[in-house]
């Protein structure tokens, strides 16, 4: 497949794809749309959709059409999001290429069931302790504060990445957090000790950005690279325990409601905060039953 312009690139965005989705999603799925451009020679209907497992499974198609981050290796099969997520890329491509509409949807396509929900997350005496030894973890100014805020707000690598200093209001300890994935925008909150980190931060900062946070070079952060930082020189559980599983799970034991966190974690569909509450034995509302939604 030949490279396409960023023109072109947000044309097939708003015409295939049909919904807003970030950079770094939509990447994902154009690597797979790149994989089935070389793993293919006919039309795609017939033999990728009567048995979409088989296809992937075919000996020379097991490597992930993506670089994984050092030292974490890939697997030896496809997991079943990553079928899904395969599924749905299958689906633009057809799209795309064929003007075909597929009409089945991604988890009709592959078989099995999704993995048993089994969160990593971390304690309160881990999150803290690898907050106040960040300065001295890594040469990268302003990760304690990064920390700290990721945890307390519930955010996503991509949401951490993004944000700006113009997003906060210490004054009356709030953030604003701009959604992405399946999210929605949001003004949070902050915990005192966070904004208290936040203000010794702000006070040292030198970056002539907008950007709250920047990288070691002093550039923004991606959500990738802010991942494959965490991962390197705070802790191997990785950004999305820290910031996603860690602190929801932590609000349900603590007792907080259904509501509380599920508005909180920013979920679309309060059944994804249904499967936290359920892991840890809370109460689930009739309200927020079922499956699926965003992490």
């Amino acid at each position: 497949m030949s490279a396409i312009s960023e023109e072109e690139k947000f044309e097939f965005k708003e015409r295939v794809v049909g919904r807003s989705i970030s950079e770094d999603t939509f990447d994902a799925y154009w690597l797979w749309i790149r994989r089935f451009e070389t793993w293919t020679d006919a039309d795609p209907t017939l033999p990728i959709l009567e048995d979409f497992d088989s296809f992937l499974d075919n000996e020379r198609r097991t490597d992930y059409p993506w670089t994984n981050a050092t030292g974490r290796p890939a697997p030896d099969s496809y997991s079943h999001s990553s079928r899904t997520q395969a599924a749905s890329a299958l689906v633009m491509w057809a799209r795309r290429q064929y003007g075909i509409n597929v009409p089945e949807q991604p988890d009709d396509i592959v078989r099995g069931e999704p993995e048993p929900f089994d969160p990593t997350y971390l304690t309160r005496d881990v999150i803290w302790e690898t907050i106040e030894e960040a300065p001295e973890a890594c040469s990268c100014y302003g990760c304690r504060a990064a920390l700290a805020v990721s945890y307390d707000a519930i955010l996503r690598a991509s949401e951490l990445a993004i944000l700006s200093v113009s997003d906060l209001n210490l004054d009356a300890g709030e953030l604003a957090v701009t959604a992405t994935k399946k999210s929605r925008d949001s003004t949070l909150t902050l915990g005192d000790e966070t904004v208290d980190i936040l203000r010794d931060y702000l006070d040292g900062r030198e970056a002539d950005t907008d950007r709250l946070f920047t990288n070691t070079y002093g550039g923004d952060w991606t959500k990738q690279a802010w991942s494959d930082h965490f991962r390197l020189y705070h802790h191997e559980a990785g950004s999305h325990s820290w910031g996603r599983h860690t602190p929801i799970l932590h609000m349900l034991q603590a007792g907080s409601s259904f509501g509380d966190v599920y508005r909180r974690a920013r979920h679309q569909n309060p059944s994804t905060t249904a499967k936290y509450a359920r892991y840890v034995d809370a109460d689930v509302p009739s309200w927020a039953s079922g499956e699926g939604g965003s992490r």
